[in-house]
């Protein structure tokens, strides 16, 4: 587990009254740096907690003068169909203003979520069911908002027993990410949760569980019985950005030393290069990080993302310009007005080609199959550089999508088509 000194701990009372809950909180906090004052908690206190500041600190980290470690909460689902009914309540109580997914953590709701992107003109993701367990992290990178708070559940036997009706109901689809609002290895082994959902997947036919990261903490992995059906994705960054913005996720060689050792332990590895800052020396460095990549690992896919998702003021306001390549800075500024719209913004499509072409080249130096894809990119990014890339948004094989089955080269059928119907059998999100 990572080491840290969480300010606060929130217990539910839920989780205070089953023995084997408690377990894993007592084993996290036997872990921790310091010995913070455990709280336990009602739903009734919700509101009033949240009025104190529980999530003050969801800001960008890089805002901060100092970034700390988050506070602590340990909570259950609850597969009870009430899930509208509690959030509506909360936002009555909280002045109207409660609805995001860490309010739905607290409150135990939110494990599986339906996702379908409504303007595929302006970013490329394919629709499936994504899948949670975690509303949080303990990275510090500069450029995320969800340090602060770290809201993890505990019944992950209840979960697991959801998760098979999930899968039971949408067979088409064939691999599940794992989060994408928290890191889950960060508080393995200790926490005992993500271990019983690699043995569930273990023990299932053509189906795969990702997980994605960017730790260094998998010794924990090596006895689990996974059977191959684990892909794990390493979120992976040049040498600067490893480590000056993303300050305690794992170094670039760290990175790449633990998706050695997961490999070794028999699970399948993949990268993405997501987010790409261009700081100074980032052509450099991409090469380094590629090189040093095929030395070490065997991975069956790579997937490349420029940063985006705000616009340059934002950025800079998240991530010290000094460190930025001055003239892609001032591109981007450049670029301000006409990309105000843009879903992919800070960076024009000139620039995030040129940075997507030179990786695919450093890439191809080493590897002359693996398949190359761009993740969240629009339309357009796709018309120009699919011919390079050899795929199409329809199927093109992503790093964490739900058809990216292990070493699959291409999609047999269009994805959006597979997922036309949306969620089927009944399944509703919960």
């Amino acid at each position: 587990m990572y080491k840290l000194s969480p300010p606060a701990v929130y217990v539910h009372e839920s989780v205070a009254a089953e023995p084997r809950y408690q377990a894993r909180v007592d084993r996290v906090l036997a872990a921790v740096d310091n010995s913070p004052e455990v709280k336990v908690f009602t739903d009734d206190d919700l509101p009033a907690m949240l009025a104190g500041g529980l999530l003050a600190g969801r800001v960008p980290m890089g805002t901060l003068e100092e970034i700390g470690d988050p506070i602590l909460v340990f909570n259950t689902y609850r597969f009870d169909g009430r899930r509208a009914e509690r959030m509506e309540a909360l936002r009555e109580a909280f002045g109207g203003s409660a609805g995001c997914q860490a309010h739905m953590g607290l409150l135990g709701y939110g494990p599986f979520t339906w996702w379908t992107e409504k303007d595929l003109e302006k970013r490329i993701c394919r629709p499936c069911w994504r899948v949670h367990f975690q509303n949080g992290c303990v990275h510090r990178c500069h450029y995320c908002g969800l340090g602060g708070l770290l809201i993890t559940m505990v019944n992950v036997e209840d979960y697991v027993e959801q998760f098979a009706r999930l899968i039971e109901l949408n067979p088409w689809q064939e691999t599940f990410l794992l989060e994408d609002d928290a890191d889950v290895p960060c508080l393995e082994p200790e926490l005992g949760c993500t271990g019983p959902i690699i043995e569930f997947f273990g023990t299932l036919p053509d189906k795969y569980v990702i997980l994605h990261t960017k730790t260094w903490n998998v010794g924990w992995l090596r006895d689990l019985e996974h059977n191959g059906k684990t892909i794990i994705v390493w979120s992976i960054s040049g040498r600067t950005q490893a480590e000056r913005i993303e300050p305690v996720a794992g170094t670039m060689a760290q990175r790449i030393e633990a998706a050695r050792e997961a490999q070794e332990y028999g699970y399948v590895v993949r990268y993405k290069f997501k987010p790409i800052i261009p700081v100074r020396g980032w052509r450099e460095e991409a090469a380094e990080a590629v090189e040093r990549i095929f030395q070490r690992t065997r991975p069956d896919l790579i997937t490349l993302c420029v940063f985006m998702w705000m616009d340059i003021d934002e950025m800079t306001r998240r991530i010290d310009p000094e460190l930025l390549d001055p003239d892609f800075l001032a591109a981007a500024r450049a670029d301000a007005e006409q990309m105000a719209d843009e879903r992919v913004k800070p960076f024009g499509d000139d620039v995030r080609a040129e940075i997507y072409e030179h990786y695919f080249r450093e890439i191809r130096k080493h590897d002359a199959e693996i398949p190359v894809s761009i993740s969240t990119e629009s339309a357009a990014m796709w018309r120009r550089l699919g011919g390079m890339l050899g795929a199409a948004p329809g199927t093109y094989v992503c790093g964490c999508g739900p058809n990216s089955t292990p070493w699959r080269r291409k999609l047999p059928c269009n994805a959006f088509q597979a997922a036309a119907g949306g969620p089927v059998g009944g399944f509703e999100e919960m």
